[in-house]
């Protein structure tokens, strides 16, 4: 087993190495907006797959980084490990177009301190920028001619985190996590002028290129209580709150105004950027064995970001609403492997940050998912592996928006082991 795990450790390593800036979306033009598209699952494949819902639902031997204050229940080591991609299609008034992209997902280690406490350290996407758009207007006093304007963006943030989740007492458990939110971004605005009049004269470009870095801790505080109603009903309700917090930023910014690509001029500054503080709250139902009914609701303080220049981006709050569960006809089945599966699905609803033109950006859909039990598991040793499906809508093509239809998928693995266990017989 513990070969097993070198050899998982190892290949997440070099996921890392290639995956510093985890990309989960490919062209998303609402990502030009403050430090991106934000990540809005803070849990794995597992919770991707009831919709992100995950506060409140506890699980054993599916390690729970929503809320910290639930890792108590992890009571054995967990190795979790995902990537998910992303098909979608950007389509506006006059024409549309089909993008894919995919990357990690997550990546977790828990492991119990004590019977009282379990840690956990682990890496995600906080955000994603990755956007490429091109606006055309006519020259104002000249009608024949026509500016080209191009926008394009790519990069994003990663989060490193160590977390630990504490019983205190009765179905009391309080929690909390650091975080290390490192990355950069590239942006480029460019203009061209195009005139029949002048086909002698060479094309220019005018273009700036800002190039940024961040880096800054985010500290996130939990709770959690589980009371049970009945024999089989047990209710519980949870509670994250992340502080804001200021990113150190360093740019880089060019001027350039060429023909043959050369640029004339250079700048640098530091700043910073302030995230909002954000709430989750979620309560959920199960009967302690193979049944979960969750419901989660965030909100986020997004008129308090304010960026490089310390403008606010014209972001505004928002918020989500999810509810998810998962079912497992019979976890000890041996006449079954369907009945030791585990099902689970999720709607969602969402109001963005985002609000152009006088509309409000809105963000919906549905999510399936399932756990598949791997191999013959052990008082040592349990493998599971789970997949994630999801459809969704953002925004509108009304007004000059854009509106995409996105299909979500996620592959991951995941085992449980007993570490500290001494065995009799080898």
């Amino acid at each position: 087993m513990y070969k097993t795990f070198r050899v998982l450790v190892g290949f997440a390593a070099l996921c890392l190495a290639h995956t510093t800036q985890a990309q989960l979306i490919s062209n998303t033009p609402y990502s030009r907006f403050g430090i991106g598209e934000i990540n809005e699952n803070y849990g794995n494949i597992r919770t991707a797959g009831m919709a992100g819902v995950g506060v409140s639902a506890a699980n054993s031997y599916q390690v729970n980084t929503s809320n910290p204050a639930l890792l108590y229940y992890n009571s054995i080591t967990n190795f979790d490990m995902g990537i998910a991609g992303q098909v979608k299609r950007v389509s506006n008034e006059t024409g549309s177009q089909v993008d894919g992209n995919g990357n990690l997902h997550n990546l977790s280690l828990a492991v119990p301190v004590t019977k009282r406490w379990s840690a956990a350290a682990g890496l995600r996407p906080f955000s994603t920028v990755n956007y490429e758009t091109t606006v055309s207007d006519a020259v104002e006093g000249n009608p024949g001619a026509t500016i080209f304007r191009e926008y394009v963006g790519s990069g994003g943030l990663s989060e490193v985190y160590f977390g630990h989740g504490v019983k205190l007492v009765g179905g009391l458990t309080v929690g909390g996590s650091a975080s290390y939110i490192f990355g950069n971004t590239a942006s480029e605005s460019a203009s061209t002028v195009s005139d029949p009049q002048q086909e002698l004269v060479d094309t220019e470009r005018v273009s700036v290129v800002n190039r940024t870095t961040y880096g800054g801790f985010l500290f996130r505080a939990g709770a959690n209580y589980r009371q049970k109603l009945n024999d089989k009903l047990f209710l519980s309700a949870g509670g994250v709150y992340s502080f804001n917090s200021e990113l150190d930023a360093e740019r880089k910014l060019s001027y350039e105004r060429r023909t043959q690509a050369n640029p004339v001029l250079g700048d640098s500054a530091e700043s910073s950027v302030t995230l909002p503080s954000n709430y989750r709250v979620g309560f959920s139902v199960d009967n302690g064995s193979n049944l979960t009914l969750a419901a989660d609701f965030a909100s986020y303080k997004w008129s308090d970001f304010k960026n490089f220049e310390g403008q606010n981006d014209g972001l505004r709050d928002s918020y989500r609403v999810a509810v998810g569960g998962e079912y497992t006809p019979d976890a000890n089945a041996i006449d079954s492997y369907f009945k030791r599966i585990m099902y689970r699905g999720g709607v969602y609803y969402g109001q963005t940050p985002y609000e152009l033109n006088g509309k409000g950006i809105t963000d919906r859909g549905v999510t399936a998912g399932a756990m598949f039990p791997i191999g013959i598991s052990t008082i040592y040793d349990l493998y599971q592996l789970n997949i994630s499906l999801g459809y969704g809508q953002r925004g509108t093509t009304e007004s000059g928006l854009i509106k995409e239809d996105y299909f979500q998928f996620g592959l991951g693995f995941t085992v449980n082991s007993r570490w500290f266990i001494k065995r009799r017989v080898d």
